[in-house]
């Protein structure tokens, strides 16, 4: 499957490899608004901010459920903002808040791409992957220059 093609799942995952294999809670939140702040800025030329408001408040609000510390999680017309959730984030067992940001990032992919009839999703995709760190980017290069 090309990067262009890809699943939400399996953008998140992709994008997901691009982290420090222990990032610190910090820079798990700093991660996570950087690919919230090239999605927003890739689906705002299409929907406008007051859709991606009401969608991201609905994916926001439904992954508060499972996981409740989300609630701290911030989205307004410039978009969704995590600096609220750094303090209850060191209190999180480890991988948590890894979990929860990568269940956000997903959810939030799957609703824009059911609301625009996948229209969108190869283009968040491509914005999600283009957030991801270096380590992911060489990897990707290693695994071309095996597969030719």
């Amino acid at each position: 499957m090309s990067e262009q093609n890809l699943s939400p799942r399996d953008a998140v995952r992709a994008w997901r490899e691009g982290w420090p294999v222990r990032a610190s809670p910090q820079a798990a939140l700093d991660l996570a608004e950087q690919a919230f702040h090239a999605l927003w800025g890739r689906g705002h030329s299409t929907l406008g901010g007051v859709t991606l408001v009401a969608v991201s408040e609905r994916v926001l609000q439904q992954a508060a459920k499972a996981h409740p510390h989300l609630t701290a999680v911030v989205v307004g017309p410039e978009g969704v903002r995590f600096g609220a959730l750094a303090p209850p984030a060191v209190e999180l067992e480890p991988g948590r808040l890894e979990e929860s940001l990568v269940f956000l990032v997903e959810q939030w992919l799957c609703v824009l791409g059911s609301l625009t009839g996948e229209v969108l999703s190869s283009a968040l995709g491509a914005a999600l992957l283009g957030e991801r760190g270096p380590a992911a980017a060489s990897r990707t290069e290693d695994e071309q220059e095996r597969s030719r």
